[in-house]
């Protein structure tokens, strides 16, 4: 796979068919040209920058100082921590900061910070004067493989997560591969989660976009690479983080709007959601994803769509990687039922699912299950688990 090497910018800017060109800039220490990032895409003067108080100062600072630099007039605004960031308060104090800043269309929301930072200050800035400018720093591993490409901002609501929000591309998003030195290990395992799910979706993302896989497939670089465990110095990672952003993006360039192959990035999510919701969160959202993805491999072969080695080998993965392969047992199947009746995915008394199929990497985004019969499977995959 592609290295990037220290101090090259990799630009992966895209057409999309939503009227937007998000630039993509993955470089180390990209933080310190923040400022001539924004000058370049005509950017207005004011910047609210929105993070939460766990992010390194250090990080912040260094994008404070490039703003500076470049004259750009810096406010800053605070959010909980967590996916208590998410919430219809929060999202309505963001609107009485931009309010109370006299902020024009031009100016910028700049979310630095994982995946609820972008989601709430994303949604911000597209409603706020039906659109701002929005910029993205992602800190976490998550984040810069996932949550902050590809434009879905959300809120969480008190039936479930994620069930009020827009899709609206940033202008740009700056991937600085040196921010990760200081993600907690538990916060690097969890974006590990994200990438095993592009693992196998990546030969339906090759088939369908213009993205081009390495000379391995992600799998086996996560086999050969993490087999130890994981490391946040570990050289392998720059390369898997181009390698999902480009798959995001590739995918939302032909379906920007999930009407059909977006759909395959939600592989491992509908049960994911589900346990971060009845877990109270206390479950992170790279650890749901990867139950999640472990429930519709199994779901797979139990439907005959792939062999049992698939299954195995996604389990021998996410257990070298400290990844969860099971549900947790304080977590009941009615409860998960109860979450997953209000997913987005629902229709007419069915659920769908993004099934794994075929050789690994291949997905069918069609497979739906009747509610009763979604119980038994979970059932069936917490007992075969326990």
């Amino acid at each position: 796979m592609r290295r990037i090497l220290p101090g090259k910018v990799v630009s992966l800017g895209m057409k999309c068919s939503i009227e937007s060109r998000t630039r993509i800039d993955i470089c180390e220490s990209i933080r310190h040209r923040t400022g001539d990032v924004l000058k370049q895409i005509g950017a207005g003067k004011k910047v609210l920058v929105v993070f939460q108080e766990s992010i390194p100062r250090r990080w912040l600072d260094d994008t404070l100082e490039s703003l500076m630099h470049e004259e750009f007039e810096a406010s800053l605004h605070t959010l909980p921590e967590g996916e208590s960031a998410k919430s219809e308060t929060e999202l309505m104090a963001l609107w009485a900061k931009l309010q109370s800043l006299s902020f024009e269309r031009n100016d910028t929301v700049l979310a630095v910070g994982g995946g609820a930072t972008s989601d709430v200050a994303g949604f911000a800035a597209s409603t706020y004067l039906r659109g701002i400018r929005f910029v993205l720093i992602p800190t976490t591993l998550l984040a810069q493989v996932d949550a902050a490409i590809g434009g879905k901002t959300a809120i969480n609501l008190a039936a479930g997560k994620n069930l009020a929000g827009s899709i609206y591309m940033p202008d740009a998003i700056l991937i600085d591969n040196e921010v990760l030195a200081t993600l907690p290990t538990r916060d690097l395992r969890s974006g590990m989660g994200e990438i095993v799910k592009y693992a196998f979706i990546e030969k339906t993302i090759a088939d369908q976009t213009e993205y081009t896989a390495g000379p391995g497939s992600l799998l086996a670089v996560l086999e050969t690479s993490f087999a130890s465990g994981v490391r946040v110095d570990d050289p392998a990672i720059p390369s898997i983080v181009t390698s999902c952003a480009r798959m995001k993006l590739a995918v939302v360039a032909v379906d920007p709007r999930e009407e059909r192959l977006r759909r395959c990035l939600n592989l491992g999510h509908t049960l994911g959601h589900a346990i971060e919701k009845v877990s109270e969160y206390s479950t992170s959202h790279g650890e749901a994803v990867a139950i999640g993805t472990m429930f519709a491999l199994q779901l797979a072969c139990w439907q005959s769509r792939i062999n049992l080695d698939q299954v195995q080998r996604a389990r021998q993965i996410l257990t070298a990687m400290e990844l969860p392969t099971t549900l947790p047992p304080a977590l009941s199947v009615d409860a998960l039922m109860s979450a997953m009746l209000h997913d987005k995915k629902r229709a007419d008394g069915e659920i769908k699912f993004v099934l794994p199929e075929k050789e690994a990497g291949y997905v069918d985004l069609d497979f739906s299950v009747k509610t009763e019969a979604l119980k038994g499977y979970l059932c069936q995959f917490a007992n075969t688990n326990e």
